[in-house]
C-alpha cells in the first residue's frame, strides 16, 4: 500500500486481522494477498514465516481451476 501514513497502516492490519480472525490460515493468507498485502505483510500479520506464506499462496493457485481458452 503506496504512500501510507503509520495510522493507516496500523487500521489496515487491524481490519485484515478482524477479517480474517476465526479463518482457516490458508484462507486468510489468501484474502490478505488478495487485499494487496505483500508475502512479508502477511506473515507479520499471521505471524509466520515468509517462506511459510509463499508456500500456502502456491498450493492456493494450485487448487483453482484452469480457465479454459473458450472463456
Amino acid at each position: 500500500m503506496p504512500e501510507d501514513t503509520p495510522d493507516l497502516r496500523k487500521i489496515a492490519n487491524l481490519l485484515a486481522l478482524i477479517v480474517t480472525k476465526d479463518a482457516p490460515r490458508s484462507t486468510a493468507v489468501v484474502t490478505l494477498q488478495a487485499c494487496g498485502f505483500t508475502t512479508k505483510e502477511i506473515a507479520a500479520l499471521i505471524g509466520s514465516a515468509e517462506n511459510s506464506v509463499r508456500a500456502m499462496i502456491s498450493q492456493a493457485k494450485k487448487k483453482i481451476p484452469a480457465k479454459d481458452s473458450d472463456g
